[in-house]
């Protein structure tokens, strides 16, 4: 846990010692249960995003390809580099003639490299230039068919089964062709080759209005991203933490520290350790299915859950 997540923390169970405990809680949950339980509880965010917000995952996945375009670009400013490098060294003298020979001749193969990734980096961008242009015309059909499914909604609610000047609901077309540009956007990703490990995970928990987003790097090893709680606009809360999320997941095992149950809740919950696992007990009980409704998964009642590494939940997803 870096220090800032440790400050963060700890503000926030002196200013507001419940709020801080539900997230104490809910972090036990992940503790007690273990981040392979399936839904409700736990879903993967990019399949609860095509589910249920769609238009934040076609985002999502455009956001992927710029991050690729960037590191393209990153290589292809390093290759530029050593060429010119290269070419200095061979304009400043003092190379015999084996030494310079050998020069020139990788100063080809820099060029050659250069040239192949310009023209790669030109061709991606043109996809991903593409894709965006698509994307925003699927959004703004899809956005436009929603509203006018509310709309009729809202005047057969009145008893009107005829809204004047607005044609039949055509939501179900405009949630076909999003549903073909996030197979077009899977395919476009696989093609070039992008990785989405590891994934990042939801752990949802409705009767305490907290979502905690998560990545299960092994096991018995998750990172916590990013947390939200008491939000009345989650879709919007999306746009903002999934790029956090992302980031978190590129620093470096350093930024950040391990924790077991014990010294987690010794440390954040001094006295409190028994009342934070009987609240994450409830919280699991009420978060999961009743017995008389369809179970959506298997729990896993013996899965070992041994170490928690926090990082990355700053204070501005603090929201009571």
């Amino acid at each position: 846990m870096s220090s800032e997540v440790r400050d963060w923390l700890a503000t926030v169970l002196a200013e507001d010692h419940q709020v801080g405990r539900v997230v104490g809680e809910a972090v036990t949950v992940l503790f007690q249960e273990g981040s392979g339980q399936g839904a409700p509880l736990v879903t993967p965010v990019e399949s609860l995003l095509r589910a249920r917000h769609p238009l934040i995952a076609l985002d999502h996945s455009y956001q992927r390809q710029l991050e690729l375009l960037q590191r393209v670009r990153r290589s292809l400013a390093d290759l530029a580099t050593a060429r010119k490098r290269l070419e200095l060294k061979i304009g400043g003298g003092g190379l015999d003639q084996e030494a310079l020979a050998g020069a020139r001749r990788r100063y080809e193969e820099l060029a050659a490299e250069e040239e192949q990734a310009t023209l790669s980096a030109q061709h991606l961008r043109a996809r991903v230039d593409a894709f965006r242009a698509r994307k925003e015309a699927v959004k703004a059909g899809y956005t436009a068919a929603r509203a006018k499914r509310e709309i009729h909604e809202a005047f057969a609610a009145l008893g009107e089964t005829h809204v004047p000047g607005l044609a039949a609901d055509d939501l179900a077309p405009a949630q076909a062709a999003t549903d073909e540009l996030l197979q077009a956007a899977d395919d476009l990703e696989q093609q070039l080759g992008i990785d989405k490990t590891p994934e990042i995970n939801e752990l949802r928990l409705v009767t305490a209005d907290l979502r905690l987003l998560f990545a299960a790097e092994s096991p018995d090893t998750a990172v916590l991203l990013v947390v939200g709680i008491g939000r009345d606009d989650w879709e919007e809360w999306y746009d903002e933490a999934l790029p956090l999320a992302r980031a978190e997941l590129q620093l470096q095992d350093e930024d950040f520290t391990s924790y077991d149950m014990v010294a987690f809740l010794s440390e954040y919950f001094p006295g409190e350790e028994a009342e934070i696992q009987a609240g994450a007990t409830r919280l699991v009980e009420l978060n999961r299915p009743r017995s008389n409704k369809p179970l959506y998964y298997i729990a896993r009642s013996c899965w070992g859950f041994r170490f928690v590494s926090v990082r990355g939940m700053p204070p501005w997803w603090h929201a009571p």
